[in-house]
């Protein structure tokens, strides 16, 4: 009997081990674990031109160890005018757990900022991030846990013009190139991190109508110059100038919302597309026509200019050409 009892308890240590381990547990090392998680309630002011966006979100913290306090060292790595952030703690000390380990949660506003690549505007994604790191502590001596939670968004979130994906908690160690002057410590050293990660994505059907459609219109109404009558040059003319400002002060004002890179951007290399679109309009009007010594405007004679003046298969020509590089010039930014 007292050797089936002895074999049950065995067995029984070695089926549950494992989930017993997998416990949040007190750290037994020299390593202070500190577990934490968060809760976006609020996600404002996306400003793209900055960087920059507001989130308003209560953070938590768990741990054993009562000399130390986690809330009082942590650091926010990735703010944008820390002057105007807000910080409220929930309780005035730190709350005993069931488990053991003590808990305090705070309340954050304020602005942050990632770099938001635009390549592929308007069919980009972005991340938003909040970074913490103990401002203490390398990561040798804390080390933070992902909660059982992690990262929660509140259901109640909108956000005008964007798709918000799943959300997502990254713990890692980040390593600095530097003892940042300390005498003390010279040795360099790497701190634990936890990066809150909010994915957003443009919808595309916004895109699409947004920049391609108002581009389009403007295309139209320059080949529509190529239907006008040869003789009215000055009309055919007239209307693909006009189309032409019009597409650069649509430009401007597209892109006075966007960041100022040094790359070109998929809208860019659209409005680039359109512009040489234009010009080749023009520059068909302008070789087909000419005056005479009177001044009179008269068509001018050849194969080519003949072509040119039959309007709407020079239109379908090109405007097929036109379109076929936009597609192109998508697929390519979107792979």
């Amino acid at each position: 009997m007292g050797v089936l009892y002895r074999m049950t308890i065995l067995v029984c240590a070695f089926l549950f081990a494992p989930a017993l381990a997998a416990q949040e547990t007190p750290a037994s090392d020299n390593v202070e674990r500190v577990t934490v998680g968060m809760y976006i309630n609020d996600i404002q002011a996306i400003d793209m031109r900055t960087h920059s966006y507001g989130v308003d979100f209560y953070l938590w913290f768990r741990w054993y160890n009562s000399d130390i306090n986690p809330v009082d060292n942590f650091e926010l790595m990735n703010t944008f005018d820390p002057e105007a952030h807000v910080e409220t703690k929930i309780y005035d000390e730190p709350q005993p757990q069931p488990d053991g380990s003590l808990y305090q949660i705070i309340r954050h506003q304020g602005l942050f900022s990632s770099k938001f690549p635009v390549a592929k505007y308007p069919f980009d994604s972005q991340t938003l991030l909040v970074a913490v790191e103990d401002a203490e502590e390398g990561a040798e001596a804390l080390q933070y846990i992902a909660d059982k939670d992690g990262i929660k968004l509140n259901p109640e979130i909108r956000l005008s013009g964007y798709k918000i994906g799943t959300p997502r908690l990254v713990i890692r160690d980040k390593p600095y190139a530097t003892a940042f002057g300390d005498l003390s410590e010279p040795d360099v050293s790497a701190y634990s991190r936890a990066d809150f990660i909010i994915p957003i994505t443009r919808p595309a059907l916004s895109g699409i109508f947004k920049a391609y459609v108002p581009v389009f219109l403007i295309i139209l109404c320059a080949t529509l110059a190529l239907l006008l009558d040869p003789k009215h040059v000055e009309a055919r003319v007239g209307l693909a100038i006009t189309a032409l400002l019009t597409l650069v002060a649509m430009q401007f004002t597209m892109l006075s919302s966007l960041p100022d890179v040094a790359y070109l951007t998929l809208i860019d290399q659209l409005y680039l597309a359109s512009y040489l679109y234009i010009l080749v309009v023009i520059s068909m009007i302008v070789y087909a026509t000419r005056t005479d010594e009177q001044g009179d405007i008269r068509g001018k004679e050849g194969a080519t200019a003949k072509i040119i003046k039959i309007g709407p298969p020079s239109a379908v020509i090109i405007s097929v050409i036109y379109l076929a590089v936009i597609g192109l010039l998508t697929t390519i930014n979107l792979m």
